[in-house]
């Protein structure tokens, strides 16, 4: 019993510093895994926008015929009168990331340029702000005039012929960004690229992490460390 209490902690640490390394040795699988729930999240992005296409304003950006839409615009900073296409977008995010509504709040406002502006500082943080590359899906779109004003979309697919489907608040007939509906749109994916027939040039894309690049450092350092670990364990007990 006494040699089993002298190694029951160097048995405790082994098994999880075993457990670290197995999953090091699997990173390729891990990684895979990875790339999947990013596809996941990415998909239902695109659902869960899909579902408010159609829903109108009422008036001049005062309210919306439905009242669930409007609640949730309402629950993160629209006011009525304000234009509502980033507003669309940031409520998207909030709805489908729960558990990241208080960094979505911080980083994403009513102004779709304030926002990119926001994430491009905030470079540790959950979202990474796009300036070259093609989009992903799941990605909010950030276009700009010369004046400063801009729009936002929801980007739900990525074409090969340089053009995106996104879906888009404040939108609609001749107005690209002062419009009164929820609509999908094909627009032009490729940075610095107007939309036809406007001043609004793509400025980029904002584009939800899965981890933050300190919560990737820290899973790093956990499995380098438990490796390093199992390793002097290893060399103790066998020099007992």
């Amino acid at each position: 019993m006494a040699f089993f209490k002298e190694y029951k902690p160097y048995a405790q640490i082994g098994v999880a510093s075993l457990a670290a390394l197995l999953i090091y040795l699997q990173r390729n699988r891990v990684r895979r895994g990875y790339n999947y729930a990013k596809d996941k999240f990415s998909q239902y992005i695109g659902s869960f926008a899909s579902e408010w296409i159609g829903v109108n304003e009422i008036g001049n950006n005062q309210a919306f015929g439905n009242t669930v839409f409007q609640s949730m615009l309402k629950n993160v900073g629209w006011k009525s009168s304000e234009q509502w296409c980033m507003y669309f977008a940031k409520a998207v995010h909030w709805e489908v990331f729960k558990t990241d509504r208080q960094a979505i709040n911080k980083l994403l406002s009513g102004s779709s340029n304030g926002s990119f502006n926001a994430v491009k500082k905030d470079i540790n943080g959950i979202y990474e702000a796009i300036e070259s590359g093609p989009p992903k899906n799941g990605d909010i779109a950030i276009w700009q005039r010369t004046d400063g004003t801009g729009h936002a979309a929801i980007v739900v697919k990525v074409n090969n012929n340089g053009t995106m489907d996104t879906i888009e608040g404040n939108t609609g007939g001749k107005s690209i960004s002062d419009g009164d509906t929820v609509a999908r749109k094909v627009r032009p994916s490729v940075i610095g690229q107007n939309i036809p027939g406007s001043t609004l040039k793509l400025r980029g894309f904002i584009r939800k992490k899965l981890f933050t690049q300190q919560e990737k450092k820290n899973i790093g350092l956990i499995i380098a460390g438990a490796a390093g670990i199992s390793f002097i364990l290893y060399r103790a007990l066998r020099s007992k």
